[in-house]
């Protein structure tokens, strides 16, 4: 069943590829869900047994009025990747979702067999806490696809922007999702961001990591993700050019090959 009733709340996850593949996760950003890496997903469920989840407060997943933390969320995937009787598995998480893989390493090791960071960064600072509250305020005063619109020059680079036609799918698709995050569960995912500190403790996960980054990410800048791949050791950093903050839309192609010969690797 693709809804499982795991830590009080029923987690959405799209399973695919063989059932004794190598087990591979995709882990969606804030406000995301598990269709942000359908192309990804349908691209390595040739070869891997392939997870694209729903974290609480999006998608398919049970919405959480109570708040949560970035641990919390790991723990969710960590309670998936067990009830499937799955682990070690290769984590990809983007954004967002690349907090959650830091915390998965950190809080489940023996749930993780390497990580991929993409546009991901190790704590918040100042500047960061004002963007995303600034995107709560947003959000709340406007409709899925108008907040995509409106922050859509945040999110891309200007590579992606001289593409209108790109541009207005992104868009339609926030607007056709079936299951569509509300302005408060937005908030609450935003707040668990916010409140993201791992420097301290990035030294101990052992697993082969790759950080990505695109050179263009204002939201999480390139020395950010530099940071990052300082204080996980043995972890290595690929720069996109032309990239934003969404390197599986900007440049799918680049990043499946990037995250494939990561793979094959180890």
């Amino acid at each position: 069943m693709p809804e499982l009733f795991l830590n009080g709340r029923n987690l959405y996850h799209d399973d695919q590829g063989p059932r004794d593949g190598l087990p591979l996760v995709f882990l969606p950003g804030l406000g995301g869900d598990h269709r942000a890496f359908a192309v990804a997903i349908r691209h390595f469920a040739k070869r891997f047994r392939v997870l694209g989840l729903d974290h609480r407060d999006a998608g398919r997943s049970d919405r959480d009025p109570n708040g949560y933390t970035i641990a919390d969320l790991a723990d969710d995937t960590a309670a998936v990747l067990a009830s499937l009787g799955l682990g070690p598995a290769i984590i990809v998480g983007q954004s967002m979702g690349g907090l959650i893989a830091q915390e998965l390493a950190l809080r489940h090791p023996d749930r993780v067999r390497a990580l991929v960071l993409a546009s991901s960064h190790a704590g918040t600072d100042t500047w960061r806490r004002a963007l995303l509250q600034s995107w709560i305020d947003l959000r709340r005063k406007c409709e899925p696809a108008e907040f995509t619109r409106l922050v859509m020059p945040w999110l891309v680079g200007p590579a992606f922007l001289e593409h209108p036609a790109q541009v207005d799918g992104l868009i339609r698709f926030a607007e056709r999702n079936e299951f569509p995050q509300d302005a408060e569960a937005y908030a609450r995912q935003a707040q668990a961001a916010l409140e993201h500190e791992a420097r301290d403790r990035l030294g101990q996960i052992q697993v082969p990591t790759l950080a990505i980054v695109g050179n263009r990410d204002l939201v999480n800048p390139p020395e950010k993700s530099a940071e990052l791949a300082q204080l996980i050791p043995g972890a290595r950093l690929v720069e996109l050019p032309e990239v934003g903050h969404l390197p599986h839309i900007e440049a799918g192609l680049t990043f499946r090959k990037t995250v494939e010969a990561f793979v094959e690797s180890l």
